[in-house]
């Protein structure tokens, strides 16, 4: 794995329905408990600009600006209508943070915690896919599959399990 993905994980599933955003929420929720700071990224097959019609964002999307920064005293949201390569995902994703969790995105280049729901599939993918490293299972029952395995109510042994794994000391 690139050193400079070592602290970016992909919650991955075979469909959806699976726990995916749950586990993430779970996730980030132990996480910021306990201090960490968290990007979260949403990887989709298809990306719309977010703004409605003719809003003033919107109307510079339509004009070919490239990038859009909405940015209030509250935060900010960036929209870029190009594909981002992975590397630079990364280093905007990264930027000071101490962890990147990422749903989706089954052929990136991350880690991968498979969630794993036996009540929807038979086997879980991390048995049968050649994309990647696949560190973990989390399943609602226990599963034999060569990597560690967490049910769904073990967030906190999880996430000690991701901080380790990213080469964070304890908080």
């Amino acid at each position: 794995m690139h050193d400079a993905y070592r602290n970016i994980v992909s919650f991955v599933a075979q469909g959806t329905n699976s726990g995916k955003t749950t586990v993430m929420e779970r996730v980030i929720a132990e996480l910021a408990r306990r201090g960490r700071t968290v990007t979260a990224v949403k990887h989709g097959l298809h990306m719309h600009y977010s703004d409605r019609q003719g809003k003033d964002t919107h109307r510079f999307a339509d004009a070919g600006a490239r990038r859009i920064v909405l940015f209030s005293p509250e935060g900010m949201l960036m929209y870029e209508q190009s594909p981002p390569d992975v590397d630079y995902l990364a280093i905007v994703a990264a930027s000071g943070v101490d962890l990147v969790l990422v749903e989706g995105f089954k052929s990136g280049p991350f880690s991968k915690i498979e969630v794993f729901n036996d009540t929807l599939y038979t086997s879980p993918l991390c048995l049968g896919q050649p994309f990647g490293e696949y560190i973990a299972l989390i399943s609602n029952t226990p599963v034999t599959a060569g990597i560690r395995n967490f049910l769904f109510d073990e967030i906190d042994s999880l996430c000690t399990f991701i901080e380790e794994r990213a080469g964070l000391d304890k908080p």
